[in-house]
């Protein structure tokens, strides 16, 4: 009898689409998308795999007017708005639930 064939379950495929590490255990991608007469279109979507509400990830767009930053430059200003935009969402929320952890933890080995 023959091992049976695995069936691929799309991990390694997304493994090699650029997905960052962002916080609040969220996953990003940012792309180039489009250069448009002096401007540069980027688009990027965060995974938020812990969301409770109905919708999961933020996506957008941001366009970058020309100038003489490089693609690097560019894609670092870009995932820097993506940790601000999380800060905004869930950083409040997230370093309240962190310390009432700690305190509740530190009463329990009491």
């Amino acid at each position: 009898m023959t091992d049976p064939i695995p069936i691929p379950d799309g991990r390694d495929l997304i493994r090699t689409m650029g997905w960052i590490q962002l916080p609040y255990s969220c996953a990003g991608l940012v792309r180039k998308t489009a250069v448009s007469g002096r401007n540069t279109v980027w688009s990027w979507l965060i995974l938020i795999p812990w969301a409770s509400d109905s919708k999961p990830w933020i996506d957008g767009t941001e366009v970058i007017a020309a100038s003489t930053k490089s693609e690097e430059e560019e894609r670092d200003e870009i995932v820097a708005r993506l940790r601000g935009i999380l800060d905004q969402r869930y950083g409040e929320t997230v370093g309240n639930r962190v310390v009432d952890d700690l305190i509740r933890s530190i009463l329990e080995d009491e």
